[in-house]
């Protein structure tokens, strides 16, 4: 196993960073925060954690033996009543399970992803962090190699709210606060296991650079100029858009999980990397109600059968994801199509 990006263990000195094991790659710019932060997680890391080394396999599917061929009318009505079932259920689970923002695309990396995996021993760390390599690159998103500035930071902490605290008054920047300082507070706060924050950015379909400075400059004197220049929103000046395709598109600029220890005891960390590659990949809406469908997202949830990890249908959500357009105004009906082509392939 190759492993891409790089991860941090508890030393005498603080959190040492271990040098990857092989690419070379850049990702998108970060604030210098590194040794700032994990200076400060120093005191509130514990990586002393009860979880197993490895991943709890899945059961395997069990087949059924059947004697003696089914008429065919029979076989058609099954297959046909599944295919709907498989239907109502992606489209239950592509209304749910990514946020949505009115008519702007489902956000998504548009960058290099740089992982960093923080708070655990050597071995712990390695795996966390070769698994969300694997799911990465399973995505067909792109992955960052050696020396690339981290811009998904998997951290794992006895005392999340501490941490984030400390981390959140040394550098603000790393918590975009577009939809006001309520979000900071409600992330800080939150009492999940498993607790992520979302830096999305406006980038360009043809993957220009935006602008406000010359949209402004153009409505100079007027009050929506003005306000581009107040509030430095990006303007796609080169985009046509049209009610089929929007000018720009949503994309991750980074994102940060932050994982309780205390409360991920019983869990594997194969368990725990899958709901942090699931979450990291996708701005996903943690309070959806999935309810009985196969999606790694029920792990937390009072359920007797937790997922083991990510389920065909997570597979299949992130690999829609990452190979629609986003600047189509079919984007989610398009992944619906390619989610069902591999869930339910339609009969011969």
């Amino acid at each position: 196993m190759h492993v891409l990006g790089r991860w941090q263990s508890m030393s005498a000195g603080g959190l040492t960073p271990i040098t990857p094991l092989r690419g070379t790659c850049r990702a998108s710019s970060v604030p210098q925060i590194a040794a700032a932060v994990f200076s400060i997680a120093l005191a509130l890391i514990n990586s002393s954690l009860s979880w197993s080394e490895e991943p709890g396999a899945a059961p395997a599917p069990r087949g059924s033996a059947t004697h003696g061929k089914a008429p065919v009318e029979t076989i058609t009505i099954e297959a046909k009543r599944k295919r709907k079932e498989a239907e109502r259920g992606v489209s239950r689970f592509i209304f749910a399970v990514p946020i949505h923002y009115l008519d702007d695309s489902l956000s998504r990396w548009n960058s290099p992803i740089c992982p960093l995996v923080a708070g655990l021993p050597r071995e712990q760390g390695e795996f966390v962090l070769a698994r969300l390599s694997q799911i990465v690159i399973a995505a067909k998103a792109s992955l960052a190699g050696e020396h690339c500035k981290p811009n998904f930071y998997a951290l794992v902490t006895r005392e999340p709210d501490k941490l984030l605290k400390k981390w959140y008054a040394r550098d603000r920047d790393m918590f975009i606060a577009r939809n006001g300082l309520g979000y900071v507070k409600r992330f800080i706060n939150n009492t999940r296991p498993v607790r992520v924050w979302y830096n999305t950015e406006f980038a360009s379909p043809e993957k220009r650079d935006l602008s406000p400075d010359t949209a402004a400059g153009a409505l100079i004197g007027t009050g929506l100029g003005m306000a581009l220049q107040d509030d430095n929103i990006p303007t796609n000046i080169i985009g046509s858009a049209t009610r089929l395709s929007p000018s720009a598109v949503l994309s991750l600029s980074s994102v940060i999980v932050v994982v309780d220890a205390g409360r991920v005891k019983g869990l594997s960390f194969g368990q725990v990397a899958d709901y942090v590659g699931m979450i990291g990949l996708a701005e996903i809406n943690l309070d959806a109600d999935v309810g009985s469908m196969p999606t790694i997202l029920r792990l937390f949830r009072n359920t007797p059968d937790p997922p083991q990890g990510l389920s065909d249908w997570d597979q299949a959500f992130l690999s829609s994801l990452y190979s629609t357009n986003q600047a189509s105004a079919a984007q989610e009906a398009t992944m619906m199509r390619i989610m069902l082509s591999t869930l339910a392939p339609p009969e011969k």
